[in-house]
């Protein structure tokens, strides 16, 4: 349903319930006002009988003139009033009824006169016991005619219907204008949502008056550069994995080529030559048998090279510590004092999976590779450590360097060519968070954190990140 006919509703109902309320209180107060009248009257002709009885009792008057029904009778009855005098038997003795305007009856409608009579007592009767002495004469009764006390509430109520029907014409009117005014700035966010669900991440909405609405349009602005960011990093990372599924690809085949196809092609060849030597019985034969050792120990290193390239055998025969204590070991080596790397862990690091020990091996020495390249640093530290937070394990990993190197716009363009989107989408797989930029101490700082325990990894990056 639409909001602003919803609001329409919703109001006209409180304001029909508002007016049905009004007149239950119109009609009530008619209602008390005919009683209290009856009960008046009932009590001014009680007293004016016990007057008489009075009076008879102290023989100033005789006992056949009671009741005095023409003294009694003076009061002015109003509209459909009936007073009667009861005999202490209960039966009538004295009656007296004021008609009823037959012009204003017959407007009252007949739903009206059965609803008040169903809901009001419509004769409102009232007595009022006449006695001298304690001794009883009789009950002055009175009460009003139903038609004549539903005539008075439609009086009454009447005119508050009329009333009522136009204000309400009025107030729809004006509150249909002022929620579709109100309501304006919500039509915009709509579109703008609806454009949002198409696909459409420039969208932007304009500020609105209102602090509801406009915190809508905060939220729904920050909400659209967001995708639009994540959606930007999506293709550019999505791309970077395809560059780098190329790269490795072409890497493989270029050792496979280049080095293992042509040792094994050299050793064919060796192989023949050692067979001919030894059917000739030559003295060549041990020198051919060395040579083909070294060609056989040469390409055992370099399938031992790609290997360590597509996935580091260390990590599955040793466990990751000692594979990133290799790998930094390795760095020192190449590094040859210019830079000094060191690993410092904490924590029980034997729960973490095989795939995710993969993906931690490699973010490290991508970090690493990144360090040596551009950082020109005397220091470069790697901290893994496992801390519980918020009742689960978390991992913590931090590579940091005290580098003065290239500027940090610099750095961060040139890591992005050097696997930065790879470690992102590693991070993105194990379910953490990644955070790379400058120390306010100085240097640069790469920090991760994820779950120590991982669900069913997607597949990534098995190379080189």
């Amino acid at each position: 349903m639409d909001l602003k006919w919803l609001l329409v509703r919703r109001i006209t109902l409180v304001v029909l319930a508002c007016l049905i309320a009004g007149a239950g209180i119109a009609v009530y107060q008619t209602a008390s006002v005919a009683r209290q009248q009856n009960v008046t009257l009932a009590e001014m002709m009680g007293r004016q009988l016990e007057v008489q009885l009075g009076r008879i009792g102290r023989a100033l008057d005789g006992h056949r003139r009671f009741s005095d029904w023409e003294v009694v009778t003076g009061y002015e009855l109003y509209p459909g009033q009936c007073v009667q005098l009861l005999g202490t038997d209960g039966a009538p003795r004295h009656s007296r009824c004021a008609g009823i305007d037959r012009a204003s009856a017959a407007g009252v409608p007949d739903w009206f006169v059965a609803a008040y009579s169903a809901v009001i007592d419509g004769e409102m009767p009232a007595s009022h016991p006449v006695s001298y002495r304690s001794t009883p004469h009789g009950t002055v009764l009175v009460s009003f005619s139903p038609q004549a006390t539903a005539g008075r509430a439609w009086a009454t109520i009447a005119p508050l219907a009329v009333f009522s029907a136009a204000f309400l014409a009025v107030l729809l009117l004006v509150t249909s204008v002022v929620i579709d005014r109100a309501l304006l700035p919500a039509k915009g966010i709509l579109a703008g949502l609806n454009r949002l669900a198409q696909g459409d991440l420039a969208c932007r909405l304009p500020p609105c008056r209102l602090s509801e609405l406009n915190r809508i349009s905060e939220v729904f602005n920050a909400l659209s550069a967001s995708l639009a960011s994540a959606m930007s990093e999506r293709t550019e990372l999505a791309r970077r994995l395809v560059d780098t599924q190329e790269q490795e690809r072409r890497h493989i085949a270029r050792e496979l080529h280049d080095e293992i196809a042509q040792k094994l092609a050299a050793l064919n060849a060796l192989a023949a030559c050692v067979r001919s030597s030894a059917q000739s019985g030559g003295s060549g034969v041990l020198d051919e048998a060395r040579e083909l050792e070294q060609m056989s120990s040469g390409l055992m290193v370099s399938l031992r090279r790609t290997l360590t390239y597509l996935r580091p055998q260390e990590i599955d025969d040793l466990g990751l510590i000692p594979s990133l204590h290799a790998l930094v070991a390795q760095q020192n080596e190449r590094a040859r004092g210019s830079t000094s790397y060191r690993i410092e862990t904490r924590g029980d690091m034997e729960r973490i999976g095989a795939d995710t020990s993969a993906h931690v091996y490699r973010i490290v020495q991508e970090a690493l590779t990144n360090a040596s390249k551009h950082a020109n640093a005397r220091n470069v530290t790697v901290n893994l450590s496992q801390v519980p937070e918020q009742g689960r394990e978390q991992i913590r990993l931090s590579v940091i360097d005290d580098g003065s190197g290239s500027p940090h716009e610099e750095r961060v363009a040139t890591s992005l060519h050097s696997g930065m989107i790879g470690m992102r989408e590693r991070v993105v797989a194990l379910n953490g968070t990644f955070q790379a930029g400058p120390l306010a101490e100085g240097g640069f700082g790469l920090r991760v954190e994820f779950p120590a325990l991982q669900p069913a990894l997607q597949p990534a990056l098995q190379g080189g990140a």
